[in-house]
């Protein structure tokens, strides 16, 4: 399985935006990219997500 990372809310508790990039610091370039300078509020954050042998994320955090 390859790691792959999201943007996780801390406010809803998911992953959100359907971002999925190989390093955090590309996620959050993805994200800012997406939302702008909301991108920098404390809710969102970079996390790792595995995705499955489909290459769909799966969400562990639930």
């Amino acid at each position: 399985m390859n790691d792959q990372w999201g943007i996780w809310s801390c406010w809803s508790k998911k992953f959100c935006f359907g971002i999925s990039a190989p390093s955090a610091k590309v996620a959050r370039k993805e994200l800012y990219k997406k939302i702008g300078k909301d991108a920098y509020k404390w809710r969102f954050e970079a996390r790792k997500n595995k995705t499955n042998h489909e290459g769909e994320m799966q969400n562990d955090y639930n």
